[in-house]
């Protein structure tokens, strides 16, 4: 297995329990990341694994913890898995090795045929992420290139049928297709069991051609369209990326046949504790909620106090959705930062689309406004507003700004930006900060 991209691939898998199998695809869509990457970036294309390359990596997963099969955690491009031409094969060794782990792939349904879906069954636990995008065979030909449409509306009708759980997905386009195909598409998963579609802004850099441009301010709409979809459908259609400004943990949602559905927790439901505990965030009621076997909620519903228990197993998801805001955990770390620097002014750099919790997060740890200073992403610009994509360049010019209004005794910057060797995707590494602004840095 070549050097350059093996120690990706062993942090995928062993960090993230994610299992990239190949970057080959068998679609063209228009909104892929990888034709409009800038010059100078590494990313890495992974041919077909062998089976004995997944069986030695399989033994880095952690068992219990689900593995995601399909989507890339780290520099590796993120392929179609049904594609590997082993695919069944290489699920039934991972079952051998992992009888009980929950299996999560993301695919684009073009391959899921009646005849394979019928040897999957066996395989269970599973669970699908059909990246549907339109379910039109016009805005399927349109945004996909694809030239046999009816192949992935003919995989979410058959998942529905076998049983597998699955959730399904699109990309936001609405400037190129009609926002009723986005309504028609999400109805469709809905009408045909999907737990949960998650609704993407699209990403484009200052490389894309015109005609991907998303007019980021219609995010707001869609966003609505989003949560009103939630009420009216009775399936969590979340948008991503959300934009939160408190770490209220409020249920976004409540997916269909599951034990939260059945104990009656609602969308808009409050959690006040988990068995007793208050929960800091979102996220913290979440894990709370799934740690735990048979949780006892104390929810807040319209101005009332709710009690309800969640028959399920330990470790097992509860079925309600909250929007992504701060893991508790990260709250610690950066507290146990700022004891160990003695940081009196605190600089902590955030992405765009981090702005508001992270002042939040600053908020909640005793920190000014001022020590939270937004960075611009100008290496991809165009939409690209996250974290995972800030290079040192963007990090530092940031900084620099900052500094030219306060002054500050200690950098903090999002880890996201950073692989697993301190470097950013143009291979710059961290340290260069530090040399540049003569503070100490820490990713984080």
């Amino acid at each position: 297995m070549p050097e350059t991209y093996y120690p990706y691939l062993l942090q995928a898998v062993s960090v993230h329990n994610v299992l990239p199998l190949t970057s080959a695809c068998n679609l063209h869509c228009i909104f892929c990341s990888h034709r409009q990457n800038p010059p100078g970036i590494t990313t890495y294309r992974l041919p077909p694994l062998s089976v004995h390359e997944v069986e030695e990596l399989a033994s880095f997963l952690t068992p219990g913890q689900k593995v995601i099969i399909g989507e890339s955690a780290t520099r590796i491009d993120e392929g179609e898995p049904l594609t590997h031409p082993d695919f069944l094969q290489i699920l039934s060794v991972l079952r051998r090795e992992l009888p009980d782990t929950l299996f999560s792939v993301t695919t684009n349904g073009t391959l899921l045929t009646s005849a394979l879906i019928d040897q999957l069954v066996p395989l269970a636990p599973l669970e699908f992420t059909v990246s549907l995008n339109s379910a039109s065979a016009q805005g399927r030909r349109l945004l996909l290139g694809d030239t046999q449409p009816e192949r992935a509306i003919s995989a979410v009708k058959l998942l529905s049928a076998s049983g597998i759980p699955f959730h399904g997905s699109l990309v936001a386009m609405p400037h190129l297709l009609a926002e009723e195909d986005i309504v028609s598409t999400i109805s469709f998963l809905a009408e045909n069991g999907a737990r949960t579609a998650r609704l993407f802004l699209p990403g484009y850099t200052k490389f894309a051609h015109e005609k991907l441009r998303f007019p980021l301010t219609s995010w707001q709409d869609l966003s609505s369209l989003a949560l009103d979809l939630t009420r009216e459908l009775d399936m969590p259609v979340i948008a991503e990326p959300a934009k939160l400004t408190d770490f209220k943990p409020l249920v976004y949602g409540v997916m269909p046949a599951t034990p939260a559905q059945r104990a009656g927790v609602e969308a808009g439901d409050e959690v006040v504790s988990v068995n007793g505990i208050r929960p800091r965030t979102r996220v913290d009621a979440f894990t709370l909620a799934r740690q735990k076997a048979n949780p006892h909620l104390c929810l807040c519903r319209n101005g009332s106090i709710i009690d309800v228990i969640i028959r399920k197993e330990r470790g097992a998801a509860p079925g309600f959705v909250v929007n992504y805001d701060f893991d508790p955990s990260r709250l610690e770390e950066i507290t146990r930062a700022l004891a160990h620097s003695n940081a009196r002014a605190p600089l902590f750099l955030c992405s765009e689309f981090g702005e508001t919790i992270m002042q939040t997060a600053a908020t909640e740890l005793g920190l000014s406004d001022e020590s939270v200073f937004v960075v611009e992403n100008s290496f991809f610009g165009g939409s690209i507003k996250a974290a995972g994509l800030l290079v040192v360049d963007d990090l530092l010019a940031a900084a620099r700004l900052a500094l030219q209004q306060l002054s500050y005794d200690h950098v903090f910057v999002p880890h996201e930006a950073f692989d697993h060797t301190g470097r950013d995707l143009t291979g710059k590494s961290a340290i260069v900060l530090e040399q540049e602004l003569r503070l100490p840095v820490q990713a984080i």
